[in-house]
């Protein structure tokens, strides 16, 4: 006998925002990070962004087309939405990732991943508060979509009291399964 077919991962997570698994307030903010990025070209030039979705690439591996951090980071910096403090020596968020962005070679989308990889340890040195800043954020933008977390195998947005099974190992029927050990 084989096995039905698992929905892809991203019918499963939409099934389980709709369940009575995760609550109206939380479902509301998930179903936002799955839907497209808002429209580009609020902050950043058309070569920033290139450069910027380049840069995010080498930071945290990913599908653009999945994930689109850049949009996430673009986006926030858009609506003015921070967490209320900068470092004092930081301009401004889209000023400080502009001056890092433009402290890369000139070149950068078009080097190797090793060429690029000792140019953004450069910038690292160099201007170490905006890169922890974007690097941070990039990371955020990641670990919180939903997509992501499912890939994990947790679901921390399922949050309605009630869960039969909470102990060591022990997994709800509808959560994901967890990935294989590489």
């Amino acid at each position: 006998m084989t096995k039905p077919p698992l929905p892809s991962d991203r019918a499963a997570v939409k099934q389980l925002l709709v369940s009575g698994h995760v609550t109206p307030a939380t479902r509301a903010v998930l179903e936002h990070r799955l839907m497209p990025p808002e429209p580009a070209g609020q902050v950043f030039t058309p070569a920033e962004r290139t450069r910027l979705r380049a840069v995010a690439a080498r930071l945290v591996p990913h599908d653009p087309a999945e994930h689109d951090l850049v949009g996430a980071v673009e986006g926030r910096l858009a609506r003015q939405e921070g967490k209320g403090w900068r470092y004092a020596e930081l301009p401004p968020g889209a000023e400080a990732y502009r001056a890092l962005l433009g402290s890369l070679s000139p070149a950068f989308e078009k080097l190797s991943a090793t060429e690029q990889d000792g140019v953004l340890y450069t910038a690292q040195r160099a201007q170490p508060r905006a890169f922890e800043d974007l690097l941070a954020e990039l990371v955020e933008a990641y670990a919180s979509h939903p997509l992501t977390q499912w890939r994990w195998g947790v679901v921390p947005y399922a949050d309605v009291p009630g869960w039969a099974s909470p102990g060591l190992n022990a997994r709800e029927a509808w959560e994901p399964p967890l990935p294989e050990p590489e």
